[in-house]
């Protein structure tokens, strides 16, 4: 069976299929090249985009980590120095600090143990840190010494300039996310 198209039709101007075929090849009009490309190149500059902006999220995410902890640090080693009540009382977990010293058992009810005690609770105190801090890193101020321990830990170092192999260690965890909020969660002597 021969497919009707444009040399098997009629030339009279009277053939109803004249018409007929006129509306159907109308609707089947092929679309130019031209018109698609727009829309292929919307897609790929769209999928583009998206690659674009989860890569630029996760760089922020990335360089967020790694100077969070580090700006954090700086800004507890000034107000340690400071002695800045106000600002140590947001930077540090005092829950946390408390927390660690240790209880208190039967064996441990005489007058060193029940000192530490008292000690460690005392430096659980924006005062009691302060002092703790400069008593062990002496005159003068320390460079920062910053570690990432881990994904979400660090520790700042203040090794006294005066007293080689005394000084602080304090460390940080990142306890909120949006915004990063690094808090000192663990006080440790050395020297």
């Amino acid at each position: 069976m021969m497919r009707p198209g444009l040399a098997g039709r009629s030339s009279t101007q009277e053939d109803p299929w004249d018409e007929i075929w006129a509306s159907y090849d109308a609707a089947r009009q092929p679309v130019p090249l031209h018109a698609m490309v727009p829309i292929r190149t919307r897609e790929r500059n769209c999928r583009v985009f998206l690659v674009l902006l989860t890569t630029l999220v996760l760089l922020l995410m990335v360089a967020s980590a790694f100077a969070a902890p580090r700006l954090a640090a700086r800004n507890l080693a000034a107000a340690l120095r400071a002695a800045d009540r106000t600002s140590l009382a947001a930077l540090v977990d005092w829950h946390a600090l408390l927390r660690a010293a240790p209880p208190l058992g039967a064996e441990e009810i005489d007058f060193v143990a029940s000192l530490n005690r008292s000690v460690q609770q005392h430096q659980a105190t924006p005062e009691g840190l302060t002092a703790l801090v400069q008593a062990r890193v002496g005159p003068g101020w320390p460079d920062l010494e910053i570690e990432t321990t881990g994904l979400v830990t660090a520790r700042l170092v203040l090794a006294s300039p005066s007293q080689p192999g005394r000084g602080i260690a304090l460390s940080l965890a990142l306890q909120h996310y949006l915004p990063p909020r690094w808090r000192v969660v663990a006080v440790e002597p050395f020297g």
